[in-house]
């Protein structure tokens, strides 16, 4: 008869000498075998580059500083995975369920994320650089520090996202659904917003923009200007004294950080 617990213990003590099938073997076959593993072994870093994960469920894996370089992780489920500082650099993640995932500091250059399931996952600090995340959702999701930097969010559904503080300077926001996003502080010069509806943004204070699209925002929605963070109240709330400055004839923009031009 054969022994469940010897089955499983198998697979858990080949992993251990960091084997590179072994590692991958071990995460296919289940995230509970898996996350006993990493918990066992906090030490080890995963080794996952260039692996077959087509398809997978891996809801809930603890993936925490993993390597996942040039992986194939198409059409996977990772809702709520933990991928903390891991490294995807060029994987493939089309259509992959993301959702609710913790990618916080995650290098994610040059992935492939079209259509990837990003809602609300934390993405804060992380590197995106050359991402393409056409049509992907990112509703609710927190960008917030994210390096974008040469992304393309055609068509990407950004609703509610946090995208405070990101470099979007050159990236393609043609299309994209910016419906209550958080612009503030975001550098977006030679940004290709073609298409975009600017009127839904929450906010735009202090963020980087073309002279046109500046002179467009002060002329019809000078208060996405002015939306500041009012940390008593939690919440965004207009400043009346900039708004004033910047219905002013004469504003053109900051002239730097923390000083507004009069």
């Amino acid at each position: 008869m054969v022994n469940y617990k010897s089955v499983i213990a198998v697979p858990l003590l080949l992993a251990i000498t960091a084997g590179y099938t072994q590692q991958v073997d071990l995460l296919k076959s289940g995230v509970e075998n898996w996350n006993k593993w990493r918990m066992e072994n906090t030490t080890i870093i995963p080794r996952l580059d260039s692996a077959d994960l087509k398809g997978a469920d891996l809801r809930g894996a603890d993936l925490v500083d993993a390597i996942l370089e040039r992986a194939d992780l198409r059409g996977a489920n990772l809702v709520d995975a933990i991928f903390v500082r891991a490294n995807f650099g060029g994987a493939t993640l089309k259509g992959t369920d993301l959702s609710g995932a913790n990618l916080k500091g995650a290098d994610l250059e040059g992935a492939d994320l079209r259509g990837a399931n990003l809602e609300l996952a934390d993405l804060r600090g992380a590197n995106l650089g050359e991402v393409d995340l056409k049509g992907a959702d990112l509703r609710g999701a927190d960008l917030a520090g994210a390096d974008l930097e040469g992304g393309n969010f055609e068509r990407a559904d950004l609703r509610e996202a946090d995208l405070q503080r990101t470099d979007l300077e050159g990236n393609n926001l043609e299309g994209a659904n910016l419906t209550g996003a958080n612009l503030a502080g975001a550098t977006l010069e030679g940004a290709n917003i073609m298409g975009t509806d600017l009127s839904k943004v929450t906010s735009f204070y202090k963020a980087q923009l073309d002279p046109g699209i500046l002179s467009e925002i002060k002329t019809n929605w000078p208060e996405k200007l002015a939306m500041v963070w009012d940390a008593k109240k939690a919440s965004l709330v207009i400043d009346t004294t900039l708004l004033v400055q910047i219905k002013k004839p004469d504003w053109h923009g900051w002239i730097e950080e923390g000083d507004q031009g009069q």
